[in-house]
């Protein structure tokens, strides 16, 4: 997203001239990335629906996001440095039909949770080790000169895969076909992913000294430090950082409550449509609106007043249902409306927290200590996911939705007041 906002420019430069995706090895690269993002986004849609169809439990849609998150959050610093001592090209290769014959198995695999647990977890473990590959592999496919450029088309992309595989076709073909034959054409995506990385051109490790084997096991835990230390005693990226986590958190547990969320609004399951289509369209439209109207506001202001109206956004979602009821309202068209400026205004503090935290962090560590605070981000939006399931079973997914909202608004409204710049500063 950082990349994007700074060099949106290049990017649709070279979009428009085409020389960089007219290059056949940025062409597969992207075409990997791009087909899997899609895919994965897909997936995740499928197997919520499928799994709470199943068990009409929120607790089973809560571990079914756990299988997505825990190997990243735990592996990604060491996938990274294992990945540096093989050749990329393989790093691809093995990892992408391993995933793609789980996601066969998946689609075949029926209602059985637990299997499907288990087949996810194996796919989001080859994820963890296909992110530091794809990232890896761009140096040694795109020139210098246009390596700016090819990152910021990958993070578009990133952005972009959410809105068009979690928002719309998989909603759509869950909604015309059902949940297993969307995991069957993610795993013709998959397919089609696989088959491209045996295009790459071979990319073997850089040449190491034999006594840096140690160095090499140490380098996450010094990488988590370093991400740490970036943190500690820098409140202008601590601020952004905690915007990010609380956006995350709320995101994920309305992924996990969704479901339970469109029965209160009347719906089928399968029907969360309603609520993701528009929640994707408007990260898209809150991206080019803050592009266009943003100019000249605070980043932070700007992610705090995001945050806020995300939460009350989310709020009045969860509200919907029970007081539209009531009240006789059209259930439909409201919660449409709101998911979509709910959707801008989370795009608005991602986009202001994500620029903030580029902007205030030293040049010589961005790289290294971004993919920690990633990590360290996915890791502060997991408890809440893990508690939103079983809690939403105890008393309702409206409620649970409301108190992590209510949770998040306090966290803008401290950010606001009370964790400004240091008066040194």
């Amino acid at each position: 997203m950082v990349a994007w906002r700074r060099h949106n420019g290049s990017v649709t430069t070279t979009i428009a001239r085409g020389p960089l995706l007219r290059d056949p090895r940025f062409g597969r690269i992207w075409f990997i990335q791009a087909s899997t993002q899609v895919g994965g986004n897909m997936a995740l849609y499928a197997l919520t629906i499928l799994v709470f169809a199943t068990t009409r439990s929120n607790a089973a849609v809560s571990a079914l996001v756990m299988s997505f998150l825990i190997p990243t959050i735990l592996l990604s610093s060491f996938a990274g440095v294992l990945v540096d001592r093989l050749d990329v090209r393989w790093a691809l290769i093995v990892p992408n039909v391993i995933r793609t014959l789980l996601t066969l198995a998946l689609a075949v695999a029926g209602a059985n949770v637990a299997i499907l647990l288990a087949l996810n977890l194996g796919i989001s473990l080859t994820t963890v080790v296909l992110t530091p590959a794809e990232a890896s592999m761009i140096p040694r496919v795109v020139p210098k000169a246009q390596l700016e450029t090819a990152m910021g088309i990958f993070n578009l992309t990133l952005q972009a895969s959410f809105a068009v595989g979690f928002a719309f076709l998989g909603p759509l073909l869950v909604t015309i076909a059902g949940p297993s034959v969307v995991l069957v054409v993610v795993t013709i995506f998959y397919a089609a992913a696989t088959a491209a990385t045996f295009g790459l051109p071979p990319a073997p490790p850089v040449t190491r000294p034999r006594d840096t084997t140690r160095h090499a096991l140490r380098e996450p835990i010094d990488q988590l430090g370093e991400g740490l230390a970036a943190i500690g005693g820098n409140r202008e990226v601590a601020r952004p950082l905690i915007h990010l986590a609380a956006a995350a958190s709320l995101v994920g547990v309305i992924g996990v409550v969704g479901p339970e969320l469109a029965l209160a609004l009347g719906l089928d399951p399968k029907d969360l449509i309603v609520v993701v289509m528009p929640l994707g369209l408007g990260v898209v439209g809150g991206v080019f609106g803050l592009r266009h109207f943003g100019r000249g506001v605070s980043r932070r202001r700007a992610g705090e007043a995001g945050l806020v109206a995300f939460s009350l956004l989310a709020a009045a979602i969860a509200a919907v249902g029970p007081v539209g009821r009531t009240a006789g309202l059209p259930l439909v068209p409201i919660v449409v409306a709101l998911a979509f400026v709910a959707g801008a205004a989370y795009a608005v503090t991602t986009v202001s927290a994500q620029t903030a935290l580029f902007e205030n962090m030293a040049a010589a560590v961005r790289g290294r200590v971004f993919g920690v605070l990633a990590s360290i981000v996915s890791a502060a939006s997991l408890f809440p996911i893990l508690v939103a399931g079983p809690l939403a079973d105890q008393i309702s997914a409206p409620l649970v939705m409301t108190l992590t909202a209510a949770a998040v608004l306090v966290i803008a409204a401290w950010s606001a007041t009370a964790f400004g710049p240091r008066r040194s500063s």
